[in-house]
């Protein structure tokens, strides 16, 4: 009998793992439970990604997909440039652009990796509109949107891949504490090509990575394939619950949200041309949302249970600081779907050892990265950025020539 798979959560890294186990040469069939109504349902815009070799690019080859990724993603020179400044614009670092080098780690807007992946499985792989509400304690998964109830004694596994909170998580582990907040909340925002022209952003952000940074407080700019610009502003706050209170005092009226941020960075004393970009954040394009991760050592740990795992950020959610989230997660379900793969029809204890061997493999895998995340987290928001920065991005990049070091 072929291996029956469920994946909660249409996400990059469920659709990846439900592509590569398809395109696999033994009969595995894949269901994909997806709470989006339809695939073209979602209106958030979301940035730009760079995957990288070893990890998302190596899931975007296993999954037959790098012809078609290609013709969308940005591997120009330019996208591979870092700028950093400090709150008044002055470049502390740049990571100069070499023409004939092209981008190793090419740029994707999140939009057209998921769009690529969608495109890439049969239509009757994805159930739409199945958000997950609870899983009752004989695996029975119930959904919030009406949702028939679904049976997964049907499943030989099923997989998580519904982010943070995923509900497949608190199944498979009931007890283990779930991610803490950060300490830094977000406001994503999106300002068009015209406007970031008008304004200077497209000038200072040029075409690769911006940070600017000080006072514990960040602003990062990045440019998207049409043009446009995304940037978001991370601030600090003691406890989840003033990030939330803060938003929810704004009534949900986006104008007095981006007026706040605003407000906070002009208190302490960014510069005019970098406060500018509020003044054009297209409402009705924003969202802000607070920043989870794992306590390390052993937060993103748990106790296998068998028929059940996890990938992505339902596995290891971190905050983004060391750029390696989406693509942690491809290299999951690269590594996952190599097991599976392997088995053929496969009886049960061999599928059970093959989900083990993957878990330990991604626990011990994801510990440095986490602790990159958590070491940069406190460098960016530390009140000596980006002197506190700079040292260590300097040691990363130190193959380049620096253009301006201050």
């Amino acid at each position: 009998m072929p291996l029956k798979i469920a994946i909660v959560g249409g996400g990059p890294v469920g659709l990846t793992l439900a592509r590569i186990l398809l395109t696999a040469p033994s009969n595995i069939d894949v269901t994909i439970f997806e709470s989006d109504a339809s695939a073209s349902s979602r209106t958030t815009r979301g940035g730009t990604l760079d995957l990288r070799p070893g990890t998302g690019l190596a899931a975007i080859d296993a999954a037959g997909l790098r012809p078609g990724f290609d013709l969308v993603a940005r591997s120009d020179p330019e996208s591979s440039g870092i700028i950093l400044a400090d709150r008044q614009g002055k470049i502390v670092f740049e990571k100069p652009v070499n023409a004939d080098e092209p981008n190793t780690s090419p740029e994707i807007d999140r939009i057209d990796l998921r769009t690529l992946l969608l495109d890439g499985l049969p239509d009757t792989a994805v159930r739409w509109g199945a958000r997950l509400a609870s899983i009752a304690p004989d695996g029975t998964m119930s959904f919030a949107n009406g949702a028939p109830d679904v049976d997964t004694s049907q499943f030989d596994l099923i997989v998580g891949a519904e982010g943070a909170w995923s509900k497949v998580r608190a199944h498979i582990a009931p007890s283990t504490p779930g991610p803490r907040y950060s300490g830094i909340g977000v406001l994503e925002m999106y300002v068009s090509a015209e406007d970031a022209e008008r304004v200077g952003l497209a000038r200072v952000v040029k075409g690769g990575l911006y940070l600017s940074m000080g006072s514990r407080q960040v602003l990062t700019g990045q440019r998207v394939k049409s043009g446009a610009y995304m940037f978001y502003a991370g601030i600090p706050t003691e406890s989840v619950e003033e990030f939330k209170a803060f938003w929810k005092s704004c009534g949900g009226d986006q104008a007095r949200v981006r007026d706040r941020f605003r407000a906070l960075y002009e208190a302490k004393g960014w510069a005019p041309e970098l406060l500018a970009w509020f003044d054009v954040a297209r409402l009705g394009d924003m969202r802000a949302w607070p920043l989870y991760e794992y306590e390390l050592p052993d937060g993103h740990v748990w106790e296998h249970k068998k028929g059940w795992t996890l990938v992505g950020d339902a596995a290891h959610v971190m905050t983004p600081f060391a750029g390696e989230g989406v693509n942690a997660g491809m290299r999951d379900a690269l590594e996952l779907a190599k097991r599976l793969r392997a088995l053929g029809d496969g009886d049960g204890e061999a599928l059970d050892a093959a989900v083990k061997e993957y878990e330990e493999e991604m626990f011990a895998r994801l510990r440095p990265l986490m602790l990159e995340s958590l070491t940069n987290k406190a460098s960016y928001y530390h009140e000596k950025a980006p002197d506190s920065v700079l040292e260590k991005l300097r040691a990363a990049l130190s193959k380049y020539e620096v253009a301006q070091v201050v």
